[in-house]
């Protein structure tokens, strides 16, 4: 099969790792893949090194309806001269134009929705409006909330996301990126790797931070990532004012973008996920269970259909910096409970959360799709 796989976005943020996963992992006896970005980026070049066809096709805001309708129309006909058996359409914005196109060339199109659609989003609309032969959902939160949006589209087939799983051993790792970031084996460090912008929930860790250092003299703080597409470029100097005035700057390290996150998690005793609102999925969650690494995670969104509460993960109230404080502490102070989540969160992301496993899934809907 060649399929074209239709992304907004060429910057590393949730569904662009899920979509680079699945380009690089397909068996080549089954999926051709063609990547064509909405948006330009440093995925581009990447995925050109790894010789994956990439193109860019810069499209405009969906409630630009002239402009957006003449992109449609350039689109299809960039589909026909490829020629793909199927459209793969990234989220809705992709599926508003990657799906709209495939229709114009008649094209059969599939859709993975990675994120909860929301009438108040013109692309979350038009998304629901477009025809596909099968929609893709992150999880049950995306799928239910999908079917409540248009309750008359076709199956939704539930996927969860996957991640690459670590080939070294665990302790290897764990020396490497300790050794990366400067922290002795003996201290307590904990961290948040993810995109550094508002609503990932760095204020409510940092004040959580606060109250596990007063207690705790060996912990450490590390909050890995840059911020994403170019936006709110003022967040992280604001983060690093706010240690300051917890009084914790000392304590804290502000990576930015990392490329070693692997080795940035599994140097960590504890991950923390804690979000200010519901998530459709959870990366970081299962990143940090495959690299064998405990969880503290937000009570929210679709984390139950990922970790087992009490035993690969610990859950708190959301925007709860005190219950994180607790949780953390609890951590801290029973190494043997920490290391027995993480054993049992590495088992689970293992046995359900293989980004191998999760390629051919979606191969086998490529076949259901076009059969």
């Amino acid at each position: 099969m060649r399929v074209v796989y239709v992304s907004p976005h060429a910057t590393r943020g949730g569904a662009e790792r899920v979509t680079m996963d699945l380009v690089t992992l397909h068996r080549h006896s089954e999926v051709d893949p063609v990547v064509l970005f909405l948006r330009t980026g440093p995925l581009v070049e990447e995925l050109r090194r790894l010789g994956i066809q990439t193109e860019i096709l810069v499209a405009p805001a969906m409630r630009n309806v002239l402009a957006a309708e003449r992109t449609k129309r350039v689109l299809a006909q960039r589909l026909q001269a490829l020629k793909p058996d199927l459209v793969h359409a990234v989220m809705a914005w992709g599926h508003g134009y990657g799906g709209a196109a495939a229709a114009l060339a008649k094209i059969p199109a599939v859709w993975f929705q990675h994120d909860v659609p929301n009438f108040r989003r013109p692309e979350s609309l038009l998304a629901a409006l477009t025809p596909a032969r099968r929609i893709l959902a992150n999880s049950a939160l995306t799928a239910n909330a999908q079917h409540r949006f248009n309750p008359r589209r076709i199956r939704i087939e539930v996927v969860h996301p996957g991640t690459r799983l670590p080939k070294e051993p665990r302790q290897v790792r764990r020396r490497r990126g300790r050794a990366g970031l400067g922290f002795g084996d003996s201290e307590f460090v904990v961290g948040m790797v993810a995109r550094l912008a508002r609503g990932k929930g760095h204020p409510t860790l940092l004040h959580a931070f606060k109250s596990v250092y007063a207690a705790r003299k060996d912990a450490r703080l590390v909050i890995a990532g840059g911020t994403p597409f170019g936006l709110d470029p003022g967040y992280p100097v604001e983060m690093e004012r706010l240690a300051a005035s917890l009084g914790i700057a000392d304590r804290v390290r502000f990576t930015g973008h990392t490329e070693a996150v692997t080795d940035v998690i599994s140097a960590l005793d504890a991950v923390v996920h804690v979000p200010d609102g519901p998530e459709s999925f959870g990366l970081a969650v299962i990143e940090a269970m495959a690299a064998g690494t405990a969880v503290v995670a937000a009570d929210a969104g679709a984390v139950r259909e990922i970790v087992e509460p009490g035993v690969t993960a610990m859950l708190v109230a959301p925007g709860d910096h005190e219950s994180l404080a607790t949780a953390l502490l609890a951590l801290h102070d029973d190494p043997g409970f920490r290391e027995r989540m993480a054993e049992a969160g590495e088992g689970a992301a293992r046995t359900h959360f293989d980004a191998t496993e999760m390629t051919r899934r979606v191969e086998a809907i490529y076949r259901e799709a076009l059969a």
